[in-house]
């Protein structure tokens, strides 16, 4: 009764502000990085547009979209103007996949283009060398190619585009209503006619036909230049539709990205070069060699004055001068899921962990890794020991390790079922820690010294489906969790066994709340709701707010203790796929969140 009635509204005054986006989306997207007159770079992370400023290691975000940004493209008439395009959201307005104009200076949108129009979202956008049209490539059955007059905010010409997929589309530069796709098979040559849009297919004639044109930039003079899975170039006659010159094996493996600079040709490929070329014959004039092992394949090269930005499949961005070892000024996560992130108890950090088995250890404050670890199996969970000297890391098939949070050492591994694991979490005092496996059983372990070997003393028996939060309370003795179907149960964290009288643990304080259910967040559910669409919790560490991580890509944030159905709440957008964790930072100044599959996180500052 006391809690119900300590209800407090969420004011307009208490929100959340995103304060960084880390990573950049290039696992299955390409030449998505622009350089700003201002030396800023544009990009896109999850549903948020990025400007990055590499002097001042600062970011801006325009956050119109509700979900996946797939496409971007910035206006030559005028660079202060953005078009992106955006798959289908959850929004009851504006949720069918569209475009959105915006301003990268004021962030103000101008233009809402495609809804009604497009069907699964836009795979490609390109402004007309004059700024009036924005073109824009479904990624439906029929790759539909579709024309905007942009101050009218109409649809002018539709066409179908290919019936094997479109990976990208570029206007011809001077010609307003002339443009080029290419993808499987294939590359187009456009022509506007009112609202009549003809098509003619390039001609391979004698030169190897590729299964995928992947790349597409323009010579000073106009002439399409086109990279492709064989790893070759082609530069192409717009006027014939024919190849003139060719330079065959310039990558080992796809091309990703083509531009231009001058008279000479950069290009990024599978085999994690950055090559140059010359426009005149194609000649090869010099490469760089990245780490492949760490960045994967470029994906996206952007000049900044004599610098290069780089984007890479693993979702990360480099920089500076060709040749010269770059700064990698972008970290995210690569393959999989990321499910897996723990604050640090005494320092402003947190880790995440990742199914690309690799481990951050961020400062919240630089935004930049204090620590990178690598695992044996792809990561889904993990925790810091309350003094943060360890932090404990899980994987999907069973295994955890317990490592050295300053260098990575492995100080000790076990395995906990045969299933994956969700949460995990030491006591308070350190002296236990609580696994919850995919197997439905919480194992637990007795820590007599947390570097050395711990000491298995039970396991939790009794739900009947897999394990999904748990906490411990405030003297280590009783464990919460929750499981897969919507189980509360509390346990003897000493011995496992289950404690079936929930009036006893009426005045049991939790020193961490994370289970999304129990009275004190019963009204975190709003109407409409399921079980499976509230993914994480946290509780503040003073008590006074929680927030939620959900199905849609929201944050949501409510006053701590929320035991009224009818409890107030903001919703905060960043995140384009369900949203897998949320953690209060040191101080509770901030919040970082994890997105599933848009592999993100977010760091939010609460106001």
């Amino acid at each position: 009764k006391q809690w119900y009635q300590r209800r407090v509204p969420i004011t307009a005054g208490e929100t959340l502000k995103i304060n960084w986006v880390y990573g950049y989306r290039g696992r299955d997207s390409q030449d998505n990085i622009y350089s700003l007159p201002s030396n800023e770079l544009l990009y896109y992370q999850a549903a948020v547009g990025v400007i990055y400023n590499p002097a001042t290691k600062t970011q801006r975000f325009y956050q119109g979209h509700n979900d996946d940004i797939k496409s971007i493209a910035l206006n030559p008439a005028n660079p202060s103007i953005v078009a992106t395009g955006q798959a289908a959201g959850h929004d009851e307005k504006e949720g069918d996949p569209h475009v959105r104009v915006w301003n990268c200076e004021t962030f103000e949108t101008l233009a809402v283009l495609g809804l009604g129009n497009l069907q699964r979202g836009v795979g490609s956008v390109s402004f007309s060398p004059d700024g009036s049209k924005v073109l824009a490539v479904d990624e439906g059955n029929d790759h539909t190619i579709f024309i905007y007059d942009i101050k009218k905010k109409v649809s002018v010409a539709s066409q179908k585009g290919h019936q094997d997929p479109v990976l990208g589309a570029e206007y011809i530069p001077g010609q307003n209503n002339k443009f080029i796709t290419y993808g499987k098979g294939h590359i187009i040559f456009w022509e506007q006619d009112g609202n009549k849009l003809v098509k003619k297919s390039g001609l391979f004639e004698k030169h190897p036909k590729p299964r995928f044109i992947t790349a597409l930039a323009f010579t000073a003079a106009g002439e399409p230049i086109t990279g492709d899975s064989n790893g070759n170039l082609f530069l192409w006659n717009p006027n014939e539709r024919k190849i003139s010159k060719q330079k065959v094996g310039a990558h080992e493996g796809s091309v990703y990205s083509v531009a231009v600079k001058g008279d000479e040709i950069y290009t990024g490929g599978q085999d994690c070069k950055v090559k140059k070329f010359s426009c005149s014959d194609l000649a090869e004039v010099d490469s760089w060699q990245l780490d492949s092992a760490t960045h994967g394949r470029v994906r996206a090269i952007a000049f900044v004055g004599e610098d290069l930005a780089v984007g890479t499949y693993n979702n990360g961005m480099l920089y500076g001068k060709f040749g010269d070892a770059p700064e990698q000024i972008i970290y995210g996560h690569g393959a999989g899921d990321l499910w897996g992130g723990a604050n640090h108890p005494l320092e402003n950090s947190f880790a995440t962990v990742g199914q690309d088995k690799v481990v951050y250890i961020w400062d919240a404050e630089s935004h930049t890794p204090k620590q990178v670890f690598k695992v044996e199996k792809p990561a889904q969970a993990c925790c810091f020991s309350p003094d943060g000297s360890v932090l404990a890391v899980a994987s999907t098939t069973g295994e955890w390790w317990v490592l050295d949070s300053k260098n990575g050492l492995v100080l000790s591994s076990y395995k906990s079922g045969p299933e994956q694991i969700d949460a995990m979490s030491y006591s308070p005092d350190g002296k236990s820690i609580a696994v919850g496996s995919h197997d439905n059983y919480v194992y637990l372990f007795e820590c007599g010294d947390i570097r050395a070997e711990y000491k298995a003393i039970g396991k939790c028996a009794g739900h009947s489906s897999f394990i999904t939060h748990l906490d411990f309370s405030d003297d280590g003795k009783v464990l919460q969790t929750t499981s897969g179907d919507y189980e509360h149960l509390f346990w003897d964290a000493t011995s496992g066994d289950q404690i079936t009288s929930t009036k006893d643990m009426r005045d049991v304080n939790m020193s961490s709340y994370t289970c999304t259910l129990g009275f004190p967040v019963c009204g975190i559910w709003p109407v409409g709701y399921d079980g499976t669409d509230i993914n994480a919790l946290c509780r503040s560490h003073n008590d006074k707010l929680v927030v939620t991580a959900d199905d849609f890509g929201l944050v949501n944030l409510f006053r701590f203790p929320c035991c009224n159905p009818t409890a107030e709440w903001s919703s905060f957008r960043g995140h384009s796929a369900h949203v897998t964790k949320v953690r209060f930072l040191l101080g509770d100044k901030e919040i970082f969140s994890l997105g599933g599959r848009d592999q993100s996180i977010i760091q939010w500052g609460v106001c």
